[in-house]
Order: C-alpha cells, then structure tokens, then sequence
C-alpha cells in the first residue's frame, strides 16, 4: 500500500491562508533564504578547524579540497530547519516533494525527459561562462579536490543524492512557494530564491579569489536558473528536477574523485 503524502499543504494557497489563519510570522522563512550558504561557510570553517588542529597553515585552502565530504554537514543542518520550520506549519519534510503517494511520484519519471530539455538551454550557458572564464570545460571545484580513496567512494556515493534532494527540497520544495505565498508574485518569488541559489554556490568551496567568486555566481546561477521556471510552468513537479539535479552533481563528484576525464 502506498504512503500517503500531502499534495495541497505546500501550495502557495495553503501557506497563505495557514499564514492568515494562525497569524504566524514570515521572518524565518525569510531568515532561512541565505540559510544554506550560511550553514556552507559553517561546514567549511569546522573543516578547516581539522585541519588546523592537525597544524596545517593552509587549513581553509586544504578543508577547501574535501567540499564534497564535508557538505554533508551543510545538508544535515538544513534538514533540521526543514524539520523545525515545515512543524511550524503543522507539516512534514516529507510534504515538501508536493506528490499525494510513492506511485505518484513514480509517475513523474516519466517527465524527466521534458524537463531535462527543457533545462539544458541554461545548463549549456553555465558551460560557455566556465569557458569564458577559464578557457576549460573543467571548473575549479572539480580541480581543487584531492581525496584519499574512502573519501572518494562517499563523495561518489553519498554526497550527489545527500546534497541534490536537500538543495532542492531548500529552493524549490519550501522556499518557492512561501516566497509566493508572501509575494503574491510567482516571477518576483524566482527571482528571489534564484538569487539566494546562485549566491550559495560561492561558498561551495569558498575561494577568497575575484575571478573564481564571480564565475561560481554566474556560473551556478546560469545552471539552475531553469529549474524553478520549469517547475512553476509545467506542474509543479519536484521529482523530475530532483533525478536531472542528481545527474549532473553525480557527473560533477564523478569528474572531481577522477573517475571521468574531459578532455
């Protein structure tokens, strides 16, 4: 028998009128929009602590070449404001993939190859800016890990599924719709967590580089700047944007543990 999941509690309609209802305060939410690179910038420090502890005299550089191992952190910190915020609004993190049964979201699968293509316009920009940039396919963040091999088997693993469904469940699941439900403007709501979307990226890892800040914003920007338009245009769907999400993470910890090579 399938689990039963929510579908209307995450819609736009639902939080403004639980909101209007209860009269509950919309500053955590709006706290928690820089909340993921906040919680970034915390997984890189404790890792570069490690490092320090060890008497490295590049703790922040070194902690910076095992991004994909200490993420985790970052991902476990935002699950547990998930938790907090979505019990604040009598929900789940379960409710935030917005699908009523297991077999529903099974059934979404189906549109990943719509979505995919429709994403792709904006994932083929990110390549040309990281071109522009570097005159490489190849981006720093792939370049800068160096992990002994158990690392390398978790960054493969554990860390594209870990990272993909929180960052999504973060953007798109929560943040989205309740940038809706306060706005009233579903374009302005995009704008705004693609903002915050795009600004996290630069402290995955954080470089203190002028160059490399500004082609982790616009490149990350650029590559996701689809994903929530494809989302409110075609159905509200979170599934198939979840597994195209993974694939690319995956081909990403997949290049950076050296296991694929683009010439």
């Amino acid at each position: 028998m399938a689990t039963v999941i929510s579908t209307t509690k995450n819609s736009p309609s639902a939080i403004t009128s639980r909101y209007a209802q209860s009269r509950r305060a919309w500053w955590p939410v709006l706290l928690f929009l820089p909340g993921r690179l906040v919680f970034a910038l915390v997984a890189q420090a404790i890792a570069a602590g490690v490092f320090a502890l060890q008497g490295s005299l590049t703790a922040w550089y070194d902690a910076a070449a095992w991004w994909p191992v200490y993420s985790t952190i970052t991902d476990v910190l935002c699950l547990a404001a998930l938790v907090f915020l979505t019990r604040r609004e009598s929900m789940t993190v379960v409710d935030l993939f917005g699908v009523p049964s297991l077999n529903a979201a099974v059934r979404q699968l189906a549109w990943i190859p719509p979505y995919m293509l429709a994403v792709l316009p904006t994932v083929a920009v990110a390549s040309v800016v990281t071109q522009a940039f570097y005159a490489s396919p190849v981006p720093p963040i792939v370049t800068i890990v160096d992990l002994p091999a158990s690392a390398a088997l978790y960054a493969r693993l554990v860390w594209p599924l870990l990272w993909v469904v929180t960052e999504e469940l973060v953007y798109i699941g929560f943040l989205l719709p309740r940038m809706e439900a306060l706005t009233g403007k579903t374009s302005f709501a995009i704008v705004v967590v693609l903002l915050f979307w795009g600004l996290q990226h630069i402290a995955i890892p954080l470089i203190p580089d002028g160059t490399y800040l500004a082609w982790r914003l616009i490149s990350a920007t650029a590559a996701i700047a689809g994903f929530p338009v494809v989302f409110v245009l075609w159905g509200r769907r979170l599934i198939p944007l979840i597994v195209i999400h993974y694939i690319a993470d995956l081909t990403t910890a997949l290049m950076a543990t050296g296991v694929l090579h683009i010439p």
